[in-house]
């Protein structure tokens, strides 16, 4: 019974969370098979990501989304918890600094298990090969709270399960940990945030949109009348709109995000009879300040930008993101968001795509929009105003872009739980950070004080900035020329990064995994169930 506890827990897993189509009212059906997904999964259990033949990335992703083959996110995680200094710099940081991160091995917030998937599709005709000139970053070294710490130490004392380096063109380097690797993909979070203004960008140069001043219900008219009848674009590229959005509380039930993605599920698992879409929703969000007078983070802004591309070119978002932007940068895989029942993406958040792919995105930016292949995909100008902080903000954001304080110049698409692109212009330098590091921060004060303490979702971030300095000091600058040693090829062929975390599971580890999921999968099987059966 051991032996196929968990094939069993993953088929089960399968079973329930089978991705949804985006279709309004549209239901998958259980698959016809069931035994053909138990061999699908003890296949996971024992597969190598192998280069499919059509030149793509392949399929690397566990039962879910983002998540890695079981046994490879267990062996990997095991190897984090026998690290002695991962559980000192955990004591550490919780007693010093009051961060106390959760020692979970992947993100423990997937609403990607609940929702709707949709694709955003590539093409083999357009993969644009990387480059690779490739170093062993894992040694170079940076100081952080008077200790001398190397790459490899922030890759396993920081919840981070990926880490990318692009410099002048080519891949430097690539750190996988806690079961990643370069095809599983993965959730960027409100990184997304920058790949939607980009797409903006887009609109805007092909003349789709008349001025950035003009007022969204011009593009939304079904937005007149309520609180952002009147904003401008503008306003809204740069979080400056007035409409209420709070998702920095910790109390959930006043989260405005906990609260949309509650009743988009509502929504969702009742055909409607209860919750509200994600139209329904931004519409009726209140407002907070007079627009662009100040500058608040809102989640809202975003999918409110998707909703009006999405009207301009008269089709859903992720098939305009694919076609404007995805496909043109080159991408070598597909990638995946987040939807509603009537298939409106959650565009704030989750483009769960593959960390290569995110750094040819930050490439993208840092070539002013230019793919590798020489051909503009986002105006220059764009990007330009994108990349430029505003007073309002006081210098920290533009066009859902944040600025990076790694150099004068950076910059650096930014989300929940550590994500991060960050450019760096001046050396030439792309660094991609993709992790789970989530837990709480308490500080002086209260226990009845809500400033006293809180949710951390976004822990090491300042170490993220002194590690990437390090690394941009020891690549050198923009040289000109082309990277030493570097070969044209496809990622499969591209050789090995540094190893931070390999190995087996030690005998009888993770023995309560398989239950864990079966659990999880019974109860994600019981709402697909009620689904079916309205």
């Amino acid at each position: 019974m051991q032996g196929i506890r968990r094939p069993l827990a993953l088929a089960c897993a399968v079973f329930a969370f089978w991705p949804s189509s985006a279709g309004a009212a549209e239901v998958d059906a259980p698959p016809e098979h069931v035994l053909g997904i138990i061999e699908a999964a003890v296949e996971s259990l024992t597969r190598g990501a192998v280069e499919s033949d059509d030149g793509t990335a392949p399929e690397a992703d566990g039962p879910i989304t983002a998540l890695p083959p079981v046994q490879d996110l267990l062996a990997g995680r095991m190897d984090v918890w026998l690290n002695p200094l991962y559980w000192s710099t955990w004591v550490q940081e919780s007693l010093l600094h009051g961060n106390v991160q959760i020692p979970s091995p992947t993100d423990a917030v997937r609403p990607e298990i609940w929702t709707a998937n949709v694709d955003v599709a590539n093409d083999a005709a357009t993969v644009t090969p990387m480059r690779f000139a490739l170093q062993d970053t894992a040694g170079i070294t940076y100081q952080w709270r008077d200790q001398t710490k190397t790459v490899a130490d922030f890759v396993a004392t920081t919840e981070t399960d990926t880490v990318v380096f692009v410099h002048n063109g080519a891949l430097v380097d690539e750190i996988y940990n806690n079961g990643y690797q370069e095809y599983t993909r993965q959730q960027p979070w409100s990184v997304t945030k920058t790949f939607i203004a980009a797409v903006v960008g887009i609109a805007d140069g092909e003349g789709r949109i008349g001025s950035l001043q003009d007022p969204i219900e011009d593009y939304i008219p079904e937005l007149a009348g309520t609180p952002w009848e009147g904003v401008s674009i503008e306003d809204i590229l740069q979080m400056e709109s007035g409409v209420h959005w709070d998702e920095d509380t910790p109390v959930l039930a006043m989260n405005t995000q906990v609260q949309q993605w509650v009743q988009v599920l509502l929504d969702y698992y009742t055909y409607g009879a209860a919750g509200q879409t994600r139209n329904e929703f931004i519409k009726a969000l209140p407002a907070a300040y007079e627009a662009g007078t100040e500058f608040r983070y809102n989640s809202g802004n975003t999918q409110v930008l998707a909703w009006m591309l999405s009207k301009i070119y008269e089709k859903p978002f992720n098939e305009i993101i694919s076609e404007k932007l995805w496909i043109p940068m080159g991408a070598y895989g597909d990638a995946r968001m987040i939807a509603d029942r009537e298939g409106a993406t959650i565009a704030s958040q989750g483009l769960y795509a593959r960390a290569h792919d995110f750094a040819r995105f930050g490439e993208l930016m840092r070539r002013g929009g230019v793919n590798a292949r020489g051909e503009q995909v986002v105006p220059a100008a764009w990007i330009d105003r994108m990349t430029r902080m505003t007073k309002v903000s006081e210098g920290r954001y533009g066009y859902q872009t944040w600025n990076s304080d790694v150099s004068p110049g950076a910059y650096k698409a930014s989300g929940f739980q550590g994500q991060k692109i960050t450019v760096v212009p001046e050396h030439c330098l792309t660094a991609v950070r993709l992790s789970h590091s989530f837990g709480l921060q308490y500080r002086d004060g209260e226990i009845s004080d809500p400033d006293a303490y809180g949710f951390g979702t976004n822990f090491s971030a300042d170490e993220w900035v002194a590690m990437v300095k390090a690394v941009a000091d020891t690549l050198g600058g923009c040289d000109g020329t082309s990277p030493s040693r570097s070969a044209t090829t496809l990622e499969s062929g591209g050789g090995s990064g540094s190893a931070v975390a390999a190995g087996g599971i030690s005998s009888g580890s993770g023995a309560f995994a398989p239950l864990a999921w079966l659990l999880l999968a019974l109860f994600g099987l019981a709402l697909r169930t009620f689904r079916l059966r309205r």
